[in-house]
């Protein structure tokens, strides 16, 4: 459904603002337009035809036609269908489009472990919107289909997967700063998928050269099913200042100038200095590409049936929100999932009540300047050039970063099981590259996680070292009024670390390396580097260390027994 808006996005923001009558030259002005953007040829092979039908123009996208112009290739063939728009042109300038194309395809590939393919299909699509070329997108679009399937057939892997109806809405206005403002949501019910693992249907690899090995490979075996369902999916975008018109001229000028961006040196001729400059002016103008946005991609009731049992969550969610190119920019992405069950593991009983029922994530950086590096980078690139920027902007950008990285941010993240809740929250910055951070660390239920340890200990008495260091935990913790147990734990550029203003670790020794092999059993490069002169002294002192190994004055050293 998105591809299908996203098309017929694409295709509605070339034409003509003003209302016009619908005929014969008004088709061939479309079509002319059209092809600013997506080529001559698109239009010369009726890969995109536009034709007069009633009080609108039908403009359809053709994939076999695509197909045919393309490079022949014997990897894949498919049939992904054609998809047609009716817009009318109206007398405000905006365009009312509707499309009921059937969403439908296939594709088959000849892959080295044998045919794989894929079919999809919507039922009852339709697509109804008003497109409005003033701020390059629709001010107004709706989306919904009735059913849709989708199976794909490999030699170990089999997928099925169905949804029931589905919508998607979208509102977009313009932004009195720039660009465009927008919402759109999407919501599909009933969402199931079921994976089925084969076995390899190879001959019998059991048999010996001395063995006549079958003529028919074996009917492959059906190791292991997975099934996936949820009673609803749902994908929230919201953007502001998106510069949805900038983006589609400097697509244009791309299109016009195909023959100097082509690959092959054959074909590409150099840019003259007015069509850089005129790019560069482009590019300029699509900055910040947007102020902000936001997006979420949210699964309700899952349920994952496996060979074990079945997982269960109640929500699981990806979040992210992204700032345009700024000075500051902030870019953030989070996961979460609650309510988690699960079946019966192979886990002692004992650790049941540890595993999480709820996990959040969310992390990001701030402070990142690219709009600096984005413009430098448009005013120094000479795409003539066999490097575009030169080695002193890319040398400096790298060194400018390096005295002045961003800020990594972890917002508020936890774990939570039946009885407790660890928390972080926090800061690290890394200038000159030595790290520097403060975080902030809660704990409820503590005193229930250490009952849970004691009572595990009676059977697993191993487990009484690991309540010693709980304990010691809770020792360097402050306690809240809510009962929550609080660490605040600092770290200096120096390597030195604090808890609740305490040291627990001094400054690194000067020159000492951030990274220390040890902890890995590595030897530290000083103690493994040994020069000629420090080899010499060694033996010298090994020759005179004679304690262990007397030798008979007139006689050669006995060399030690080699191992048994």
């Amino acid at each position: 459904m998105r591809k299908l808006l996203l098309i017929s996005c694409s295709l509605l923001a070339l034409t003509p603002a003003a209302a016009q009558t619908v005929d014969a030259n008004g088709a061939k002005e479309l079509a002319t337009t059209l092809s600013k953007y997506f080529g001559k040829t698109a239009i010369e092979k009726n890969i995109l035809s536009v034709k007069p039908e009633g009080d609108s123009y039908k403009i359809t996208f053709s994939t076999s036609k695509l197909l045919e112009v393309l490079p022949k290739q014997e990897l894949f063939k498919g049939d992904f269908g054609e998809y047609s728009f009716l817009t009318k042109p109206l007398a405000d300038g905006s365009w009312d489009v509707t499309s009921k194309t059937l969403l439908q395809g296939s594709i088959e590939i000849d892959a080295a472990t044998g045919k794989e393919s894929t079919k999809w299909s919507a039922e009852n699509m339709d697509l109804r919107g008003n497109f409005d070329p003033k701020i390059g997108t629709f001010s107004k679009a709706t989306a919904t289909y009735d059913g849709f399937k989708m199976s794909s057939t490999a030699p170990t892997q089999q997928m099925e997967a169905t949804a029931g109806k589905a919508k998607a809405e979208m509102v977009a206005t313009a932004n009195a700063a720039g660009g465009v403002d927008f919402t759109q949501v999407q919501t599909i019910d009933d969402f199931k998928e079921t994976i089925s693992f084969k076995s390899d249907p190879a001959a019998d690899e059991n048999a010996t050269d001395g063995e006549v090995k079958p003529s028919t490979p074996a009917a492959p075996e059906e190791l292991m099913k997975i099934g996936i369902s949820a009673a609803s999916l749902g994908v929230d975008g919201k953007g502001s200042g998106f510069r949805y018109v900038e983006l589609l001229d400097l697509w244009a000028f791309f299109v016009a100038h195909s023959d100097e961006f082509a690959k092959t040196p054959e074909e590409k001729t150099k840019l003259t200095e007015a069509n850089q400059s005129e790019l560069k002016t482009k590019l300029l103008a699509a900055l910040p590409l947007w102020e902000n946005l936001t997006g979420a991609y949210r699964f309700s009731n899952l349920n994952v049936e496996s060979p074990v049992g079945p997982f269960l969550a109640k929500n699981i969610s990806q979040e992210v929100n992204f700032d345009g190119i700024s000075k500051n920019g902030t870019y953030n992405y989070a996961l979460r999932t609650n309510g988690l069950q699960y079946p019966v593991l192979p886990i002692p009983d004992w650790t049941t009540p540890f595993l999480p029922t709820d996990v959040e994530l969310s992390f990001g950086t701030a402070g990142l300047d690219l709009d600096t590096v984005v413009r430098g980078a448009i005013k120094e690139m000479d795409l003539n050039k066999e490097k575009p920027l030169p080695d002193a902007f890319t040398e400096n950008t790298a060194a400018a970063f390096m005295l002045n990285p961003p800020k990594v941010v972890i917002s508020k993240s936890l774990v939570r099981t039946v009885d407790a809740e660890l928390s972080v929250e926090g800061e690290v910055t890394f200038a000159m590259m030595k790290p520097q951070s403060r975080t902030t660390w809660e704990m409820a239920g503590f005193d229930k996680l250490v009952d849970r340890l004691n009572k595990a200990s009676e059977q697993e008495p191993e487990i009484k070292n690991y309540i010693v260091f709980a304990k010691l935990a809770k020792d360097f913790g402050n306690e809240l009024p809510d009962g929550r147990i609080q660490w605040v734990v600092d770290q200096k550029v120096d390597g030195s670390i604090q808890i609740n203003g305490n040291a627990v670790k001094g400054p690194d020794e000067a020159g000492k390396s951030l990274f220390d092999p040890s902890i890995f059993g590595i030897a530290p490069d000083d103690d493994a580097a040994v020069t000629d002169d420090d080899d010499a002294a060694t033996l010298d002192d090994d020759s005179l260390d004679t304690e262990d190994a007397p030798i008979d004055g007139d006689q050669e050293e006995v060399a030690p027994e080699a191992p048994q």
